[in-house]
Formats: C-alpha cells, structure tokens, sequence
C-alpha cells in the first residue's frame, strides 16, 4: 500500500529527483582531490626564496592608482586600468647572465631597466622614454617589455608594445654606458596608428632563420582607450563567451636589419578574422608537431582561443586552426579552442615526462565567484590528429588539481627546484578594494549581449569596488603522482596581492630559477632561489650566427635530455610566451639529484636560414654557453 502511494509522487518529481542527483553527482566530482598538511609541507621542505620588492625607475611622473580614460569609460575606469604590468629577465647588460630586469610598472607608466637585486650596482636603473611624435603623449600607456635581439648583433635590444600607439623596438646603440641613452627607438610600423596590445612573442615563424614578432590587440584598433578628451565612440566586446570585435593581431617578417637598423613587413594578412579578431590577452609559441615551425597559441578574452597550426614556408606565412576532440564526457569550453573563457596567460610545460609539452592556461577560476576553469591540455599520443586537422590535446586540469584557483593571468612552467618535474607559477587578483563587486559583473554577465557593447550600461567599476583583490598567487608543485598542490602560503611570501605577469630566469648562474612577480599597483616581486638539497640543472645559452662576428639567442630551439628513470624532460628557447612576464631565452633542464660529473646526452633541435637542424651535445650539470648553426664547424662553447 506504501508502494502505491509512493508512486504517484515518484511520477510527478521524477524530473526533479534525477535533477536532484546529478547536481549531487557533478558536485562530489567537482571536490577538489587534496593531500594532508602534512605531506603539502613535505613538499615544499626544500623549496626557499628571499623576496625584494623592487619600485620603477623615475620617469618625471607621478605614482597613481588607476588611469586617466576616455569619458564614456569613466564609471568603469578600475576595470579598464586593470593591466599593464610587466616584468622580464634577460642579460641586457652583455654580462653572460640573465641577470637584468624590464618592469613595467603602471604606477607611473614606466619602462625600467633595473640590475637583479644581489648582483652588484653594475649600472644604475633607468626609464626609457615613451616616443610620441605623431600620437598625444597622455593618450599612451606600456604595457609590456620584451628584450629581444631583433637586429641579430649580439646585443639585446627591448620590444615595448603600449595601448596607445604602435610597438616600438629599443635598439641598443653603441653608446658604452648603460642607460636610456643607450638605445634608440626605431618605429616598426610606418604608420602612426592606435593600437591596444596585450601580447608580443619573438620567434621564427616562417622558418627562415630570422626572428619575427606577432602582437596581440585588444580593444579595437583606433578606439582611444586613455585619452580623457576623447569625442568618438569605444566599443566594449559583444560577448561574454564568443566575443570577436576586438583590435586585430598582427604580424610582422623580418625583412633586414644592421646594427642601427631593423626592418619588418607586415605579414598579418595571413591571419583570418577568426585567428585575429579575439580580445588577445596572451600569446605562446613553440612547436609541437616536429617540424621546428612553432605553432602559436592565441589566448583571447570573452572567447574561444586559438591554436593555430602552422603550415608557413621562408616569406610565406601560413596557419591554420586545428580545436581538440569532444568526447562524451567533456563539456565544449574544455576542448581546445572551443572554450568560452577568459585566456589570461598561456605557456608550455612538462607534465608527463613523454617529451610531449602540455599547454597550460589561465582563464577565471573563482570560487562562489566566476568559476570557469583554468586549463591544462596535454597531449594524448595521437601523432596522426596533426594530418587530420585536430590538435592532439585533452585538458587534464582537474585530475591534476590546476583546474581551480582564482582571477587568473600570466602562467609559467618552471622546475624551481631541479627535479625535472616542473612547477606552475600563476599571478592571480584582478581589482582590489573594500566593497564586492562581483554581484554587479554576475548581473552584467548574465546581461544581454547586445548591450555589452555600449559603455553606458555597464555597472559602476571605480573607487573601493573589489574584484577578486584579496588572495595570494599560486606556486603549484607536483606530488609524485603527477597532481599538482599549491604551496604559496607555505613560503611564507605575501598575500592580498593583485598580479599580472611572470618572468624565470637562472640570475646567478647557478642553475636555480628565479621568479620575478609584476604587480599591478603594487610594488613588483622578485624572488632569489635559495632552495636547498635541490637538484641540478643543465642551463643553456643557446645560440646561433647572427650579423658577422655576432651570435643570438636560438629563438624556438629545442632541447631534451631521459633520466635515469626514463622520463624526459624538455625545454626550449622561449621567446616570450605568456601575458605579461617573460623568461630569460635559455634552455634549463631539471635533472634531479645527479653527480655533479656526470655528463648527459642533451638532443638539440633548432632552425636557422640553412632549415632544421639536429644534434646531440655530451654536457654535465652547470651553465653552458653553446653556438650551433654554423656549418663549417661543429657546435662550439664558449
């Protein structure tokens, strides 16, 4: 009789109920998969930094909080004054070590040259100035440093690219002291036009042994973000998921160069509207199909990011975009390039000791918040997806415990302590202030899409609203099940910070990393590697001919070494994937505890104007300095 009656009920909440279930299901699935306190700390034991604050060098104008804007975007200025910090390592003073830092601090919207703290007082820092010739001085803004050797004559130049106006290049000049006076700005683009860029890469794209550069735009093209007397209209994204009204990224072939002199062609025309119209927020590029030709990941904000494949021959660029498989059981914003988040940061990483580098991605991941997910996409073996126009990759970020953290941007691999299982360090915050304002972006997220556009109808973003303001950034280390924790507040390093960019680099040429943190309206990071009982490392300054009598850095070249234990580990010349951070261009291979005499088969790949190349070089645990390309000796050490 209890039977009957029950029945009745069952028919009438059946749908209820097994809605009921499912949610239950997916939310005992979406717990995060923790270790102990205890075995969290046993992680981390040997891991040490000593933190410095670094402040911009002076540039004649005040410290401030937030920027000036364009009328229509005053009641929403903390949103749009939310980027614009950057920070790299490099050897920018020719010392043999990646021991100088660029910061962009947006305080004073400054481009500093600065010596890494502990390495002597080897010249003093100094601004670069912002050329305004043809543009409105107050209308421009950097936002982010990438030092880059453009020209190919031993030196290391600055690319800086702005919202305002059109990247500029800093070559360095003869001049023997070190400071702004030292470089010359060269005009790249012949045309005084507004661009608002977010993302820059360096690397060989068409495979002709010369470096070229992309830049990602955000906002339209033309629209006057930063100038207070604006008149004409600014255009927000049409989408909160599918957004492709954004500035159009751009590409640009070395054509020639000399010492004073570097000249490009623009190449964007091979970009599609659906390659290069997304809110780029960053770039990555480094090959992964074999063919030493980088593929480029395009990071986009309010949409789907980009994976482009490419196909380009010397003086003839060629991409196409190739998206992940969905499967049964992976929802569309977890494949590859059909996601519908927030592509802050990407960069490429060992993950599974095959030689195969995983790309990792920061979107938003706020808990009771926004929370999308960030993205771990590693490879799945399947070498023929390539011919068949997939990309061979399925996101990994929940089993591996990087699904979840914050407001994320700018992501980078790093094995801070020499095990070759690399770390990921992830900048994390977005505005911060006193009173939550994540009720309002809900509202306007769930808002229609017709109206996104329009800067009237977004909410008030300005004064004390906060954004995801009060947490920490993340340094997740892998457990030896591959699953990553993280160990920030283990460091006993800051929190309630709002941060943008990462830069790694081996400072004092003893093989650990260090991190560089640019923060945005904060005093910028830097951290000293002082882990103990760490491993070591073999760290390449990789290089190849450039102007007679001159060496670069082998923008692309990769190189990889198997353990003991049969997993291999890789790494590459990185020429500034990423947000707003960029390692130093060196090749650094974690080896764990390893003798100290112990020589390894290091296998390099790189490509110069002669085409692909490969060789294998005997070399023990230290810093090297290695020049390949040169087809009439064998690589040479210097």
């Amino acid at each position: 009789m209890e039977t009957n009656r029950m029945t009745p009920f069952l028919r009438r909440h059946a749908a209820r109920l097994a809605t009921l279930i499912i949610a239950l299901a997916l939310y005992i699935l979406a717990l995060p998969h923790d270790i102990s306190a205890a075995d969290r700390a046993a992680l981390a034991a040997k891991l040490r930094f000593v933190p410095t604050y670094l402040e911009p060098a002076g540039n004649g104008r005040p410290m401030r909080k937030v920027r000036t804007v364009n009328p229509a975007l005053k009641h929403f200025e903390s949103w749009i004054s939310s980027v614009g910090a950057g920070a790299a390592l490099a050897d920018i003073a020719g010392t043999g070590k990646p021991a100088d830092i660029c910061l962009v601090d947006p305080r004073n919207d400054s481009v500093s040259v600065m010596p890494a703290p502990d390495t002597g007082a080897r010249f003093t820092p100094f601004a670069l100035p912002t050329p305004s010739d043809g543009y409105d001085a107050r209308t421009i803004a950097p936002m982010g440093c990438m030092p880059a050797d453009v020209n190919e004559d031993g030196r290391m130049d600055l690319v800086v690219y702005y919202w305002g106006r059109t990247p500029i290049v800093f070559l360095r000049n003869d001049a023997s002291e070190l400071g702004a006076a030292a470089f010359t700005p060269i005009e790249i683009v012949p045309k005084r036009e507004v661009w608002n860029t977010n993302a820059a890469i360096i690397a060989d794209i068409d495979g002709d042994g010369h470096p070229d550069l992309m830049f990602g735009n955000y906002f339209r093209d033309g629209d006057r973000i930063l100038d207070p007397a604006a008149t004409a209209g600014v255009e927000m994204q049409h989408s909160m998921s599918r957004a492709e009204n954004g500035g159009r990224n751009r590409l640009l072939l070395w054509f020639k160069a000399g010492r004073s002199e570097i000249v490009y062609h623009d190449a964007s025309d091979a970009l599609t509207r659906a390659m290069a119209d997304g809110w780029t927020l960053a770039l990555g590029a480094r090959d992964l199909t074999g063919d030493q030709l980088p593929e480029i990941y395009v990071a986009n904000d309010f949409g789907s990011d980009r994976l482009l494949l490419n196909e380009s021959a010397p003086g003839r660029p060629k991409f196409k975009i190739v998206e992940g498989h969905r499967d049964f059981t992976t929802p569309r914003s977890k494949v590859l390039g059909r996601d519908s988040f927030k592509g802050m940061g990407v960069d490429f990483g060992d993950v599974t000791g095959d030689g195969l580098p995983a790309i990792a991605v920061s979107n938003i991941a706020s808990p009771y918040a926004l929370l999308e997910s960030h993205f771990l996409f590693v490879n799945n073996g399947d070498a023929g997806a390539w011919k068949r126009g997939e990309a061979p990759y399925r996101d990994e970020s929940f089993a591996r415990g990087t699904w979840i953290s914050n407001w994320g941007w700018d992501i980078k691999f790093a094995d801070v302590l020499n095990n070759g299982r690399p770390a990921l360090v992830q900048t994390i915050g977005f505005i911060q202030g006193r009173h939550d304002a994540w009720p309002r972006l809900q509202e306007l997220a769930m808002g229609n899409d017709e109206l996104l556009p329009h800067p009237a109808v977004w909410p008030r973003f300005r004064g004390d609203e906060d954004l995801s303001g009060h947490d920490h950034d993340r340094l997740f280390l892998p457990s030896a099940d591959g699953v990553y924790h993280d160990v920030w507040p283990l460091l006993g390093l800051d929190r309630n910070t709002i941060s943008r960019g990462v830069a790694t680099a081996d400072v004092y040429g003893d093989g650990r990393l260090s991190v560089l943190i640019a923060r945005q309206w904060q005093p910028s990071l830097f951290l000293r590697n002082v882990s103990e009982d760490a491993g070591r490392a073999i760290v390449i300054d990789l290089r190849v001919p450039g102007l007679p009598g001159a060496t670069r850095a082998a923008y692309g070249a990769e190189a990889r070494v198997t353990l003991g234990d049969g997993r291999i580990v890789t790494s590459f010349v990185d020429g500034g994937s990423g947000h707003g951070g960029r390692r130093a261009p060196e090749i650094h291979l974690g080896l764990g505890a390893v003798d100290a005499g112990r020589a390894f088969d290091v296998d390099v790949a790189w490509r110069d104007a002669n085409g692909p190349h490969k060789t294998t070089l005997k070399l023990k645990p230290g810093r090297h300095h290695i020049v390949v390309g040169n087809p009439a000796a064998p690589p040479a050490a210097f």
